[in-house]
């Protein structure tokens, strides 16, 4: 399927199509269009993001457009639903402090833009970063739940360990749009 939303993708314009491509299409192809501009037809692809807009896969109920493709494809990982909480916290300016891992994901987001050739490389680059919050978020819930177990490992298995019991997300390329 095709999917469509504006250019210079921030956080929730690279986090869900890193969702998109690894739990709901691996086949996505993604649309970029100037904003401000008219709003996509629906014979462009599914239109997500949009401001001010009717489209489903937005910002909705304080919700931001990962929640809503969360919700609407009902995907149940329990690491993306972790990772969500540091998206919307990244992406909704109000609820920025609700994450730690928040302002780190901003501010990745906010220069990731000026270093990139186009938002298809953004898409690229950022999907290592939701990759690594993947594995991150499983890696803080490990660390909790094996704490008396890794304090009698010695320092240097501790990685192997942990790396043995980390889940890698679905893989996904990126496919620009012809």
């Amino acid at each position: 399927m095709k999917w469509v939303t504006r250019w210079h993708v921030h956080v929730d314009r690279v986090a869900s199509p890193w969702l998109i491509s690894k739990f709901v299409d691996k086949d996505a192809e993604f649309i970029f269009v100037p904003w401000p501009g008219p709003l996509p037809s629906g014979d462009m692809g599914i239109p997500f993001d949009f401001p001010r807009s009717d489209f489903r896969l937005g910002h909705h109920e304080g919700k931001c457009t990962f929640e809503a493709i969360i919700k609407e494809y009902n995907i149940t990982d329990p690491w993306v639903l972790e990772i969500a909480k540091i998206v919307h916290a990244a992406d909704v300016q109000t609820d920025i402090d609700k994450a730690p891992e928040a302002r780190g994901v901003e501010a990745i987001a906010a220069g990731a833009m000026y270093i990139v050739k186009d938002d298809y490389q953004a898409l690229e680059r950022g999907f290592f970063v939701y990759d690594a919050l993947y594995a991150y978020v499983q890696l803080k819930k490990l660390r909790e739940e094996c704490k008396d177990e890794l304090a009698k490992i010695d320092r240097s298995k501790r990685f192997d360990f942990l790396k043995a019991r980390v889940k890698k997300p679905p893989e996904a390329k990126i496919k620009r749009s012809s």
